[in-house]
C-alpha cells in the first residue's frame, strides 16, 4: 500500500524563491514538465516495495519504476571480487547511474558510485554514494579530498567503484558535428594506479535530447535543472549497454602517466559502441572452387634436392630451411606454393576463391621457400620483387602493388633500391610455432645481406574482414595517425581507398595519447575480438622494424581486405633487429 505523505526527493517549492507561496497546481505542473513530479512518484514506489517486503536493491526498482530498459552484453567481464573500477560515458543523466548500478549490483553487492550533487538528494542512493567533483581544479581538488580519500580507501579494501570521468552529461561538440563526452579527468586514473584496481570499460548507448542539449549551447550552468526531465525520455527507449574485457594492472603499467591512463580508458569505452561482429567474409558469396591436391611429397623433394647451395639463406637446428629461388628453377613447389596459399588465405577469410593461388607475378618475382626438412614438406613462403629489375624489364605495371596503388615518379626511383614482398603465408600446422615467421625473417634478412643493392623493403599488409568492425576502425586509425610515412605518404595513390572504416573523430583524437605503446594497441584488439587474436603478425613485424605507412586500400577480389602499403628503411632499423636478422657484419645501405 503506498504512503501518501512521504517526503519529495525533489520539491519546487524548496528550489526556487518564493516557492512555497505558488498555487498548489502550477507547482505540480511544473514539476511534471521538469520531471520531478516522475521521480517523486517512482522513488515513493521503491520505498513502497521495501515497506511491502521487496528485497530487490534500490538501482533495480528505480530502474522498474521509472521504466528504464536496456540490452546487456559483457556482465562476465566484471570480476567479482578484488578492487575493481568501473568506467562509463555518460551519455544521458541520472538515467545513467540507476542502470549503472543496477548492472553492477547483478555481480558484486560492494559497490559505490561516484556521483555529483544531482543526486544528493536521492534517498535511496545515499548507502551507495561518494561525492566528488570530478572536474578536477585546485578548488575542486580541496573541496573534495575527502570523497577522494574515501575512493581510495574503498578500492584498498577490495570494493568496486562506479564512475563517470566525464563527470556530467554528454553535450553537443561544434568541432565533431555530434554530441560527446566532456572531457575525462585524470584523478580517477591516478587512484586506479595507486591501488592496482582491475578496470572495467562499459559504454551506454544514446544522448540527451535536442531541448537539453539547446540549454547546454544557451548556459551550461542552468541545465542540470533539466536533467530530470530527460529520464522520461530515457524510459521510452531500449538502451545498449556494453562492458569491455577487464584491463589488469599489468596494462595500466603501461601508460606513461595519469593522462594517458585516462585516454586510454576513455577510449576503451568508446570502442564498445563500434559493432563488435565479424562482417561475413566476401568470399562466402562467391563460387569458392577446390582447392587442388597437393603435389606427391618425391616430386617436391627432388626440386629441392636439386637447388644450388648458394639458393639457401638460412636454416634452424628444427629442420627449416629458407631458399631463394626464381620461378623457373621450382615448378612443381611453386605449384604447391600456390595450393597452401589458397588454403591459408581461406582459412582467414580471405583467398581468391581460385583452386590454386598462382598469378603472372609470380613467374617475375623471386621465391623466399620455407621448407621442413625433417618432414619433407613446405612450411611457407614470401615473395619478393627486385624493383630495378621489374621495372627495367616492364615498368610500374611490373610491380603487382600497381594493381592496387598509383605511384609517383619520385617514389619509383626510391623503389628502385627496394623489395616488394607479399604473398606470404605460413602453412597451418606452423602458424603456432614461434620460428617460424622468425626463421622466414632469418632469410629475407640475409638475402638483404647479400645483396646490399637494396635498402628498403615494401608491400602491403592485409587486415583481413574476420576482424571486427572496431578492431579494424582502431588499427587504421592507429596507422593513420602514428605511423604514416610523412614524406612519401602522398606519392602513393590507393585506386580503392577505404571508406567508411576508422573512427569517429573525437576517438581518433584519443589514439596518440591513449596508445603510446604498440603492445596496447595488440592488446585492445585482442579484447575486442572474440577468439583473442591480436594484430596480424606481419604488421607487428613490419612495425617493429620502424616500417611507415604510404597509403590503404581495399582488395574486393581478396575478401574486402584492409591493404597497407608499407614501406621500410633498412638504414633506420634497429640494430638489435638487424643484428638478429642479417646478422652482426650486415652494414646499413646507406650509400643507396
Amino acid at each position: 500500500m503506498s504512503t501518501p505523505n512521504r517526503e519529495k526527493i525533489t520539491d519546487l517549492t524548496k528550489l526556487i524563491k518564493g516557492g512555497d507561496k505558488l498555487p498548489a497546481w502550477l507547482v505540480l505542473w511544473a514539476e511534471k514538465k521538469l520531471g520531478l513530479h516522475a521521480l517523486n512518484v517512482a522513488h515513493n514506489k521503491v520505498e513502497d516495495d521495501w515497506d511491502n517486503g521487496s528485497t530487490d536493491n534500490f538501482f533495480k526498482l528505480a530502474c522498474k519504476h521509472l521504466n528504464l530498459n536496456y540490452e546487456l552484453s559483457g556482465l562476465e567481464n566484471i570480476p567479482k571480487e578484488g578492487p575493481c573500477v568501473i568506467v562509463s560515458n555518460h551519455p544521458h543523466g541520472m538515467s545513467d547511474g540507476l542502470m549503472f548500478g543496477d548492472i553492477a549490483m547483478k555481480v558484486r553487492s560492494d559497490i559505490r558510485i561516484v556521483v555529483n550533487e544531482f543526486l544528493q538528494c536521492v534517498r535511496g542512493m545515499v548507502p551507495y554514494e561518494i561525492m566528488v567533483d570530478v572536474y578536477g581544479g585546485e578548488a575542486a581538488k580541496r573541496a573534495n579530498m575527502a570523497g577522494m580519500r574515501e575512493i581510495l580507501r574503498w578500492l584498498k579494501a577490495g570494493h568496486c567503484i562506479l564512475v563517470f570521468p566525464s563527470g556530467s552529461a554528454a553535450t553537443y561538440s561544434h568541432k565533431d558535428r555530434r554530441v560527446i563526452d566532456d572531457p575525462w579527468q585524470a584523478n580517477i586514473a591516478s587512484l586506479i594506479r595507486k591501488t592496482g584496481a582491475t578496470v572495467v570499460p562499459m559504454h551506454i548507448s544514446g544522448r540527451t535530447g535536442i531541448f537539453f542539449q539547446l540549454i547546454s549551447i544557451i548556459n551550461k550552468g542552468i541545465r542540470s535543472n533539466f536533467l530530470a526531465r530527460e529520464i522520461l525520455r530515457d524510459g521510452r527507449m531500449q538502451h545498449i549497454i556494453r562492458l569491455g574485457k577487464a584491463i589488469t594492472p599489468a596494462t595500466i603499467a603501461m601508460t606513461e602517466n595519469d593522462q594517458n591512463l585516462s585516454d586510454f580508458l576513455r577510449l576503451s569505452s568508446m570502442l564498445q559502441r563500434y559493432p563488435q561482429t565479424a562482417s561475413a567474409p566476401a568470399t562466402t558469396t562467391r563460387l569458392m572452387l577446390d582447392v587442388e591436391p597437393s603435389v606427391p611429397t618425391d616430386e617436391l623433394l627432388a626440386e629441392i634436392e636439386a637447388l644450388p647451395a648458394d639458393c639457401l639463406y638460412a636454416e634452424t637446428t628444427s629442420g627449416l630451411k629458407v631458399y631463394a629461388v626464381e620461378a623457373p628453377q621450382i615448378p612443381k613447389l611453386l605449384r604447391e606454393i600456390g595450393i597452401q596459399r589458397e588454403h591459408t588465405f581461406r582459412a582467414v577469410g580471405e583467398g581468391t576463391g581460385n583452386s590454386i593461388d598462382l598469378d603472372a607475378y609470380d613467374n617475375t618475382y623471386t621465391h623466399l621457400v620455407m621448407w621442413d626438412s625433417k618432414a619433407n614438406r613446405l612450411a611457407g613462403a614470401y615473395r619478393m620483387g627486385r624493383t630495378d629489375k621489374l621495372l627495367q624489364s616492364e615498368g610500374a605495371k611490373g610491380i603487382y602493388n600497381s594493381l592496387f596503388f598509383q605511384f609517383s615518379n619520385k617514389i619509383l626511383q626510391l623503389l628502385t633500391h627496394g623489395l616488394e614482398m607479399g604473398r606470404a603465408f605460413i602453412c597451418k600446422e606452423y602458424q603456432r610455432h614461434p620460428a617460424s615467421l622468425d626463421t622466414l625473417w632469418m632469410g629475407i634478412g640475409h638475402y638483404l645481406a647479400r645483396h646490399p643493392e637494396y635498402r628498403y623493403l615494401y608491400g602491403t599488409v592485409s587486415i583481413s574482414n574476420e576482424y571486427t568492425p572496431a578492431s579494424r576502425a582502431l588499427m587504421l586509425t592507429y596507422l593513420q595517425t602514428l605511423c604514416m610515412h610523412e614524406e612519401l605518404k602522398e606519392e602513393t595513390t590507393a585506386l580503392n581507398p577505404p571508406t567508411n572504416i576508422g573512427l569517429l573523430s573525437e576517438d581518433a583524437r584519443l589514439v596518440p595519447t591513449a596508445l603510446t605503446e604498440l603492445r596496447l594497441l595488440s592488446g585492445l584488439v585482442s579484447d575486442l575480438e572474440p577468439d583473442g587474436k591480436s594484430i596480424p603478425v606481419l604488421l607487428r613485424q613490419y612495425l617493429r622494424l620502424g616500417g611507415r605507412m604510404l597509403s590503404f586500400g581495399i582488395d574486393d577480389d581478396f575478401g574486402s581486405t584492409l591493404d597497407c602499403l608499407v614501406l621500410v628503411d633498412m638504414a633506420k632499423a634497429p640494430q638489435r633487429i638487424l643484428d638478429r636478422y642479417c646478422g652482426k657484419d650486415y652494414v646499413r645501405p646507406e650509400h643507396v
